[in-house]
């Protein structure tokens, strides 16, 4: 391989699941027309396997930068089986020649390959495959030219010296003591010099205090050692910086990590939402006055980032086991009143989804620094902080829109006449007074996912929940990612990037929904997002099945074993009973016929005491299955309220509830508990042990690690009693983390007594 700031080696692959390698267009995978770069060909993708990229990222000061081109490799591996006559590379550098540059092949590998010339910036191409233009679905970046999607490289200054990872390590011998090590390799631009040793520097982050980490140069001239001793638990960012002796900048490295007394995965996460403004007030000086003529339930309310913080600060997350925040937006949002969805009501921009700004977070829930103290408080306990992105849509007093409308697309609205959600999911917009963004324009592309950068690194952030991904073109989830993930990962933390991807259930059967895990899964895979909302799950279970008794165990038991199988190896996936766009659980499944109601005849209080038992049991089954389960605020104690605003009142928890919301989330907090304890709760693989109509057992297995989660949604008390299958050792004692009496295992086999519409976690 070349000089790693000269070529880049450019994978050509097909890496995002069902997206197959084709285009797509409709909420199904459906076959698309002709994408035709420049007279001909069907856009179908190649091969096999990711390949390496070399460089990438933002080269140094524009001062530095030289204007002539660099050398890039396009490298290609035809499907095993699959042989051409012809394989070429062709793009904006050449108007799309329909000869392109000839890749030289096969070697003895298979592979295709040939360097190219390009100018600095983000190139498109296609593949050539016996005359076909065919889109490379494995490139780590997309561009459209002329309305038309193709793969792209980001072409940057080889002239600039590059500074990369060779190694890195994180020790904990106690607290106090972590120790951070890397080994930073240095490589000369093309054409350039050797380091300026006078230049190396290594500066460490955490919160907003910044000090300097040891930093020195090995012997051979090419490689730093960057080491930071004597660190309290907590995330850090080194920030590592180099020059060569003529003054030429390498891009500065930032390494991110944690020093913490075990590893977090984010399988490991509970993840919490809320939403800030519903959540606490915690600081009644940036109180906004009502808005005139809005329904108070559609105003601000006064919550805030410091009523989080001093909820983090309480230990109120801690108590349940949550390791993740997930946050409504923080951008500000529009003043006044406008009209919501139904035409009559008028409504505002409390929830954040109506951004104005694009890099300021909304003085009326805390501003900048009441973000950054929550983040700060938050890492203190070892939680994560992810942003609620929104790159759908922006609001039409927005600055970007009021500058730059041509990054916009402004027809028919979602729902009306002629405007289908699903034939225009991609340009409808959602209000008339909301512009939706087209990522088909490439300034576009570049600015959000630079503003994405700048919101993660500004506050720490530690991770996106990315609002709308099917009403946005794929470019959206591809090129954002590549930017965040070559920022933020270098040293192997990783950036959470999970979706929403609103989907339905199908009926009964595998075959019915195929589209609908297709369609979530699509936007999933190691150029995309890490995971999304696991919306098939929710319309198959919860309601269906705890809240109401349409659908049995053995139902559960099928459709949670689907969610494992159905989704992309690796994808972390999150279950959930409520959201902010679903009404309460409690409401569902006690007032079922006016759960749906919006402005007029709101669901009331619950009676009685089902709803709550039907609850505590979704709680059980959601917080024992695997992914990063979410817990929306007010569910861990049973907070009622039919469809959005009923559902988004003030939340409870530090407040008085009622003997049966107390009753759930003492539950609750012995459901986070059990599974912060227990490894094979958090990560281990899904075994069904038994189930019948009534009732379900099965297991979380984690290497000789396993726990037994024990369900009951019988309104009278059940008794399970059945083999293990050699799950657990012959004597074993297991102890209910949920307080029941403890069971032994004998003969291979259990029995466990559950009360009416009771749950046990059990585990030695």
């Amino acid at each position: 391989m070349k000089h790693a700031s000269v070529t880049r080696w450019i994978g050509l692959v097909c890496v995002l699941p069902l997206l197959g390698c084709d285009a797509f267009a409709g909420d199904d995978p459906v076959t698309p027309p002709p994408v035709i770069a420049d007279g001909g060909g069907t856009d179908a993708g190649p091969g096999p396997g990711p390949l390496p990229v070399d460089g990438g990222g933002e080269g140094g000061s524009s001062t530095d930068a030289d204007t002539g081109p660099c050398a890039t490799e396009f490298r290609f591996v035809p499907q095993s089986g699959t042989s051409y006559t012809s394989v070429a590379v062709t793009g904006e550098w050449n108007n799309w020649d329909k000869n392109g540059v000839k890749l030289n092949g096969p070697n003895a590998q298979g592979a295709y390959s040939a360097s190219v010339e390009l100018a600095q910036g983000l190139v498109a191409y296609k593949l050539l495959l016996d005359g076909n233009f065919i889109l490379d679905t494995g490139a780590r970046l997309r561009k459209y030219v002329g309305g038309v999607e193709n793969s792209a490289v980001r072409v940057t200054d080889c002239h600039l010296p590059t500074l990369t990872v060779k190694d890195h390590n994180v020790t904990r011998p106690s607290a106090g003591q972590g120790h951070f090590v890397a080994t930073v390799l240095y490589a000369a631009g093309k054409g350039g010099s050797d380091v300026d040793s006078s230049s190396i520097k290594a500066t460490l982050r955490k919160d907003d205090a910044t000090s300097s980490a040891g930093a020195t140069l090995a012997i051979d001239g090419k490689s730093i050692t960057v080491d930071a001793p004597s660190l309290g638990d907590g995330k850090y960012t080194v920030f590592v910086e180099a020059k060569d002796k003529s003054g030429k900048n390498a891009r500065t490295l930032r390494l991110v990590f944690w020093v913490e007394s075990q590893e977090f995965r984010w399988d490991d996460a509970l993840i919490y939402m809320a939403m800030t403004d519903r959540f606490k007030d915690g600081d009644g000086s940036n109180n906004p006055p009502s808005t005139p003529n809005v329904d108070p339930r559609a105003d601000f309310k006064g919550g805030d980032l410091e009523g989080v913080r001093l909820a983090i600060a309480n230990g109120t997350f801690d108590t349940l086991g949550v390791r993740a925040l997930w946050l409504s937006p923080f951008h500000t949002n529009p003043s006044g009143a406008w009209l919501a969805a139904d035409g009559v009501h008028l409504t505002m921009g409390y929830h954040g989804y109506w951004p104005v700004k694009a890099r300021e977070v909304d003085a009326r829930i805390g501003g900048n620094a009441g973000l950054k103290a929550l983040v700060k408080e938050a890492h203190a306990h070892g939680i994560r902080v992810l942003q609620d992105f929104v790159v759908n849509h922006v609001h039409q007093d927005h600055e970007y829109f009021q500058a730059h409308p041509q990054w916009f697309r402004t027809g028919c609205t979602c729902g009306t006449s002629n405007c289908d959600w699903t034939e225009h999911r991609l340009d409808c917009m959602f209000s008339g007074y909301m512009p939706d963004v087209n990522w088909t324009n490439s300034e576009v592309v570049d600015t959000w996912s630079e503003d994405a950068v700048w919101w993660i690194d500004t506050f720490d952030l530690d991770g996106l929940r990315v609002d709308a991904v099917k009403h946005v073109e794929d470019i959206s989830v591809i090129n954002m990612s590549a930017r965040i993930r070559d920022e933020f990962e270098t040293a192997g933390t990783r950036v959470l990037l999970t979706g929403e991807t609103a989907m339905g259930w199908n009926g009964d059967s595998l075959p019915a929904n195929a589209d609908q895990y297709g369609t979530i899964s699509r936007y999933i895979g190691p150029s995309g997002l890490d995971g999304q909302a696991d919306f098939v799950l929710y319309h198959a279970v919860p309601y269906r099945s705890f809240a109401a008794d349409e659908r049995g165990m053995l139902h559960v038991d099928y459709w949670t074993q689907q969610s494992q199988l159905q989704y992309p190896a690796g994808a972390l996936m999150t279950p959930y009973i409520g959201s902010h766009d679903t009404a309460r659980f409690v409401t569902i499944a006690s007032q079922p016929g006016s759960a749906g109601n919006q402005w007029n005849n709101p669901a009331p209080m619950p009676v009685g005491s089902d709803g709550y038992q039907r609850l505590r049991v979704g709680l059980s089954w959601l917080l024992g299955i695997p992914g990063a389960p979410l817990l929306y605020y007010g569910d861990e104690y049973g907070e009622w309220g039919g469809a959005d605003p009923n559902n988004r009142v003030m939340w409870r928890g530090d407040g008085s509830l009622s003997t049966e919301e107390q009753a759930t989330l003492s539950l609750s907090r012995k459901l986070g508990s059990a599974r912060k304890e227990l490894v094979a709760l958090r990560r281990g693989t899904y075994t069904s042990v038994t189930a019948t109509e009534e009732v379900l057992l099965f297991a979380r297995q984690a290497g000789n690690q396993v726990a037994l989660v024990a369900l009951n949604k019988a309104a009278g008390p059940r008794v399970i009693s059945t083999s293990l299958q050699g799950l657990i050792p012959e004597g074993t004692v297991l102890h209910d983390r949920l307080g029941g009496a403890n069971v032994s295992v004998s003969g291979g086999a259990v029995s466990i007594a559950l009360g009416a519409r009771g749950a046990a976690v059990l585990a030695p």
